[in-house]
């Protein structure tokens, strides 16, 4: 289970906020002023792996800093590939154009849109003759 939901959302917004020339710790500074909540589960994870392990065994999640650390380096690592895949996401959602009517010689004829419906034709009901009485 991810410690961190919408990472990258995260990380974009707490860089927006800091300076263009920035370091390590003033960006996990600014990401605890915006996400207090979210730097509390990174800790309380951390404290519940650290807990759990056996005598001798080490602990996998790194300390909650360098997590914090190793989440902007691997975002910014990758940014430039995702800035291309959301570009192309754009692309895909661009309204479509409506056709152009097609032309014979000079005059523009539209294309149907749809063949037209045949309608059911009612059929008077027919009375029956009944044999007179003599």
């Amino acid at each position: 289970m991810a410690i961190l939901h919408r990472k990258e959302e995260k990380i974009q917004v707490v860089l927006g906020r800091l300076p263009k020339q920035y370091d390590h710790e003033q960006f996990v500074e600014m990401f605890i002023k915006l996400y207090s909540k979210d730097w509390g589960k990174i800790k309380s994870a951390y404290i519940k792996q650290s807990q759990d392990k056996e005598p001798g065994t080490v602990v996998n999640m790194p300390k909650p800093e360098l997590y914090l650390k190793q989440l902007l380096e691997t975002y910014l690592a990758n940014r430039p590939a995702a800035t291309e895949v959301v570009s192309a996401l754009k692309a895909k959602a661009a309204p479509k154009q409506k056709a152009e009517p097609v032309t014979v010689g000079e005059i523009p004829v539209k294309k149907a849109k749809t063949a037209a419906k045949k309608t059911a034709e009612v059929a008077e009901p027919v009375k029956e003759a009944r044999p007179k009485k003599a």
